[in-house]
């Protein structure tokens, strides 16, 4: 097959990006303590960048103390200066090497922290939009990850803690409805460190509202108990991410690309259906983002959220697509030829994909030349694993991934320009 839609350019907002194909965000654990950019993230990135991806989405940066429940050291944090300027380091990165990069925000991890059997404090204060816990049954289980492990006579880290039972067959940690303030102060604060991202060299932002963490939590009917203004009916459970998108659009106006990550589809009774996302992604275009980035499945649907096969979520993306005008990307397609046809037929107009670029960072120059590149084994051993024990990731595929900061083809030289000189 010819990939020439696949490689064709594509305009998001204000920003031109070379090809369809965008690395999704996934939390490494290449962080140092503190939260901040290290040498190691920085060279990650640029392994993916200098291996054609057009768009890099790193994931995700908590930027409210609130919200400091993010899995220890797995998202970054900006909390003060140093971390601003390790973040202009990983932009001015992504840029050296040839690529456009947009920071997804997150808003907490809310109610999906991890199972009490798990190395997460249960002292944490989790907020939720209501006190509403997770809970994961063996059937939502990647089946692929499962029998990889057991044909090595592993336990999946999802599946079992070292008495034998089983982790997630039970409730998470209780959280707590958060308040108005908080809601409030989260809204703000969000909306206040989009202009930072941008003085940061960034070419976008992505505000994270998926996967069942805290600014999910509103959007659903199923744990959006609340009977004040932010929960009850759809315009109530809509506004804490309305208010977030409106009031960082006024911060920046028109000239920085703001998106938004959504599920299409809870797969749970009584949650989110397609029906709602539709109406949802007309409300976000209405409210000014200018691109979506879909995502399926929660911790509670843990194999929709990372699918055993490529294209799961094409035709909802495809459905949900149909009632917006901005760009839309669909994640977790792997194979070269389905991502062609899916942008080529108009089902998406970019491609996304995580851990097949962890496997194989050179993917998107590969297919350009018509090769076939290294295949994710979709074990989740090296990289969800590891991170859910709070490690840096691995990949039973790439055994670079970890350790791109000792090669030397992935460090800056000098400077292209003056670029750097900006606003800070």
């Amino acid at each position: 097959m010819k990939y020439d839609t696949l490689f064709k350019p594509i305009k998001i907002g204000n920003v031109e990006i070379k090809n369809r194909i965008a690395m999704t965000p996934i939390c490494t654990s290449f962080q140092d303590a503190e939260g901040r950019v290290t040498d190691q993230l920085k060279a990650f990135y640029a392994a993916r960048t200098i291996g054609g991806v057009g768009l890099i989405i790193p994931g995700t940066v908590t930027v409210t103390k609130i919200h400091a429940d993010r899995r220890g050291p797995s998202g970054m944090k900006m909390f003060d200066h140093v971390s601003k300027i390790r973040l202009s380091e990983l932009a001015e990165t992504v840029h050296y090497f040839g690529g456009k990069i947009f920071i997804q925000i997150s808003t907490g991890q809310g109610r999906q922290v991890y199972s009490k059997t798990q190395w997460v404090d249960p002292s944490l204060d989790v907020i939720s939009a209501s006190a509403v816990p997770y809970k994961i049954d063996p059937e939502m289980f990647p089946q692929k990850t499962v029998n990889w492990h057991e044909k090595r006579n592993m336990d999946w880290s999802y599946g079992y803690d070292d008495k034998g039972n089983p982790r997630f067959e039970g409730e998470g940690l209780m959280p707590r409805a958060a308040t108005i303030e908080e809601i409030e102060e989260t809204e703000e604060t969000v909306a206040d460190s989009i202009p930072v991202f941008k003085d940061l060299g960034f070419d976008g932002a992505e505000i994270h509202s998926c996967h069942g963490y805290f600014a999910y939590s509103f959007l659903s009917p199923r744990l959006n108990l609340r009977t004040d203004k932010y929960g009850g009916s759809f315009e109530n459970r809509t506004r804490f991410l309305r208010n977030m998108i409106q009031k960082s659009r006024q911060r920046v106006e028109d000239d920085f690309v703001i998106g938004t990550r959504l599920t299409l589809e809870s797969h749970v009774p009584g949650d989110l259906t397609l029906e709602d996302t539709k109406k949802i992604c007309k409300g976000v275009e209405e409210w000014g983002v200018n691109y979506i980035l879909f995502s399926d499945g929660s911790y509670d649907a843990f194999k929709y959220f990372i699918p055993d096969e490529d294209g799961t979520m094409l035709d909802a993306a495809a459905e949900a697509k149909k009632v917006v005008n901005i760009p839309v990307i669909t994640p977790s397609i792997h194979d070269p030829d389905m991502a062609e046809q899916a942008v080529r037929e108009g089902k998406t107009d970019m491609i996304g994909l995580a851990r097949g670029l962890i496997a194989d960072p050179e993917w998107a120059n590969k297919v350009a030349k018509g090769k076939r590149p290294v295949k994710c084994a979709r074990c989740n051993s090296g990289c969800w694993d590891r991170l859910m024990l709070g490690f840096p990731i691995r990949c039973e595929t790439n055994p670079e991934c970890g350790f791109e900061q000792y090669n030397p083809k992935y460090q800056m030289r000098q400077p292209k320009s003056g670029n750097w000189l900006r606003k800070v």
